[in-house]
């Protein structure tokens, strides 16, 4: 019996019981969450109570379970498509380590931060120590196509975190600009985590292709839904206080929508705001929602599922149909989290 016991919120919805598909999942996600466990453990006392603070924020465990699904093999996947699940999560645990500490965030999940607990040095060599533990358990593997993709990815990824925050100048975005940025930062490693499954599940060229195509556009429908939910959620739900981005110099889709619909004044009061995020955090959010940003980053959100969902039909001679069924679910949580 395995000590870990995940249930992450988006297999609620699969009613696939009586095949197993759901059990098969929870427990490689278990497998999966043991062998991070083992693998970032450490004799040094600090390091040990450190990991204990990031695992216990917990997670949704998204990437893993694609990579999982993706390979075909729920329930008894290789050691490969396990080591791999793990480095997935891993990478993900370090970037939102950095994140916490460029952003000045001191919540997550509804939980102290490591950098608000331990200060941002702490947490930027946490990050540091997983980043790199990942990185040695993929070379010891020798998985070289696989190792190629993340270190890619995580390129990727660095160039997008510092695209956001050079947008962080006082100049108003272009979606084009916003776009390129979720794309590196978020939807990057959900492309990866598809791919690579579909790389050890031994699929041909067009699959892989497929599952990379699929994992795109959930992962940006994924943050575009993130980021209306800074505007709609309330705390308890977000993990942290509504308009922490905005508040941050962080504008997303609501906002740019918001500013392009907007009157000349409208837009004017919008810019002048932006002066000073912090203080008007909510006049900001009470105007984005008025100005039916929310609204229509919610369609847009809507058009990348949909793509998704087209992605998926290229899949459906070759995947077994539960799996897509499970992945058809997949996009309704990412959707129904508040649209």
């Amino acid at each position: 019996m395995l000590g870990v016991a995940l249930k992450p919120a988006f297999l609620k919805g699969i009613k696939l019981e009586r095949s197993g598909l759901k059990d098969a999942v929870i427990y490689d996600l278990s497998r999966t969450e043991e062998l991070m466990r083992d693998r970032l453990g450490s004799d040094v006392a600090y390091i040990r109570s450190l990991n204990e603070k990031v695992f216990a924020q917990g997670g949704k465990r998204l990437r893993p379970a694609l990579h999982i699904l993706a390979a075909g093999s729920p329930g008894s996947s290789s050691d490969a498509v396990l080591l791999t699940a793990a480095v997935l999560e891993m990478i993900h645990t370090a970037t939102l380590l950095h994140d916490d500490v460029v952003d000045g965030s001191h919540c997550r999940r509804g939980k102290p931060t490591l950098n608000a607990s331990d200060g941002a040095g702490s947490a930027v060599l946490m990050g540091d120590f997983i980043y790199s533990r990942a990185i040695t358990l993929m070379l010891a593997a020798d998985l070289r196509p696989i190792i190629d993709l993340m270190a890619t990815t995580v390129h990727q990824m660095s160039v997008g975190e510092l695209m956001q925050v050079g947008l962080r100048n006082g100049r108003i975005p272009t979606q084009s600009e916003y776009f390129d940025v979720i794309n590196e930062k978020t939807a990057r490693l959900i492309e990866t985590s598809c791919r690579s499954g579909a790389i050890l599940g031994d699929f041909s060229e067009n699959i892989i292709n497929a599952y990379a195509l699929f994992g795109r556009n959930i992962g940006l429908a994924f943050q575009v839904v993130d980021d209306i939910l800074d505007y709609i959620a309330d705390t308890n739900t977000l993990g942290k206080p509504v308009g922490s981005d905005v508040a941050e110099k962080t504008l997303t889709l609501p906002f740019l929508l918001a500013h392009d619909q907007a009157s000349p004044a409208g837009r004017t009061e919008l810019e002048n705001m932006l002066h000073f995020p912090g203080e008007n955090r909510e006049k900001i959010v009470n105007l984005v929602l008025e100005l039916g940003g929310v609204e229509a980053a919610k369609r847009e959100a809507r058009l990348r599922s949909d793509e998704a969902r087209k992605n998926l039909s290229a899949l459906q001679q070759d995947v077994d149909g539960e799996t897509i069924i499970a992945l058809e679910i997949l996009i309704d949580y990412i959707l129904g989290r508040n649209l």
